[in-house]
């Protein structure tokens, strides 16, 4: 089936580098105006590489309704919110779309318990300036001297950058985050800026600095202390259901759930993983993950992935019963036998 011709997201697994030139401009309100810097990201990375596969091969085969979601996010340049069971490659979808559009590494920024938005920007580490300052005296001569190399950019300050092309930014089961923070999100992700008050504080003697990104550690400009992005990030925002989020932040996302894969999907993500080391005979160890899956609910796809590795290599044991060991692998994530 032909993809719609407002997609820019495929979903096939194949990079098109050419393709986010298509992309129309964004409505008025979410438009940007920082001045981009000079910056291309690098291409592939082996973190893509090694949770996606082969290029090529689409390992989610996302249904039609969800490349609508995915696609209608990327245009309307809106966070994709998306829930679902562990194991249905939530997160591998950011580094699908980077893959695919030529977006570069993808900014991961795990959540936990005492993730704070603070941290998603920047970082100023204060106790490390003033040990330096001890041993080198640099305070005597000016106390201003050496603030912005003590500032890190965090993910989300460096997707907030100005580009050309947007970044893809993974904020990883934000259900774990402390209630606070979805709200705290809503400014960033309304205006698409932010200020560095340490930069600020010094900008009339240092109206320009240098400051350590998330990426890589390149040193990128910062001027007056403050950061409006151009092309607002691509932001995958990943939750288990664990909780629900407040109405303000849920109308500023589109919502994505994606549902267990069937047999088709599934050979698709052990042919992206695996190629032709898997032999056909195995075929029906798919057949029993479908069907623990129906008895015990919540099998992750990884299990069948782990099951089909152990096997492919104890395939020479003449003593080995593989359906056995296939049951013993394919364990639940929840209540089983």
């Amino acid at each position: 089936m032909n993809a719609p011709s407002w997609h820019v997201f495929l979903g096939g697994g194949e990079p098109r580098p050419q393709a986010w030139d298509g992309v129309p401009k964004p409505m008025s309100a979410r438009a940007f105006d920082g001045t981009p810097l000079d910056y291309t990201p690098a291409g592939a990375v082996p973190q893509t590489e090694r949770r996606l596969g082969t290029e090529g091969i689409g390992a989610h085969q996302l249904r039609p309704a969800d490349l609508d979601v995915i696609n209608a996010a990327i245009l309307c340049r809106r966070p994709l919110l998306v829930t679902g069971a562990p194991g249905l490659g939530k997160s591998s979808l950011a580094y699908l779309i980077a893959r695919e559009l030529a977006l570069g590494p993808v900014l991961h920024w795990p959540i936990t318990s005492r993730s704070t938005l603070g941290d998603g920007l920047y970082t100023y580490d204060a106790m490390r300036r003033f040990e330096e300052a001890q041993l080198t005296r640099r305070w005597w001569r000016d106390p201003r001297a050496g603030v912005a190399d003590f500032v890190t950019l965090g993910p989300l300050g460096t997707a907030l950058l100005p580009s050309h092309r947007p970044r893809v930014l993974l904020i990883d089961e934000i259900d774990k985050a402390d209630a606070d923070l979805p709200n705290d999100l809503l400014h960033v992700f309304e205006d698409g800026e932010y200020t560095i008050n340490e930069l600020r504080r010094i900008r009339a003697y240092r109206p320009q600095v240098s400051v350590v990104a998330h990426d890589a550690g390149r040193q990128v400009p910062i001027t007056d202390g403050f950061v409006r992005c151009h092309a607002f990030p691509i932001v995958v925002m990943t939750s288990n259901g664990d909780r629900e989020f407040p109405p303000a932040f849920l109308r500023r996302c589109l919502m994505l759930k994606l549902e267990e894969p069937d047999r088709d999907q599934l050979e698709r993500l052990v042919a992206s993983h695996f190629g032709s080391e898997v032999p056909r005979e195995y075929d029906d160890i798919i057949a029993t993950f479908l069907q623990r899956r129906a008895d015990l609910g919540a099998l992750p796809a990884d299990r069948l992935l782990t099951a089909l590795h152990v096997l492919t290599h104890a395939g020479g044991d003449a003593t080995l019963d593989r359906q056995s060991l296939a049951r013993t692998l394919l364990q639940p994530i929840g209540p089983g036998d």
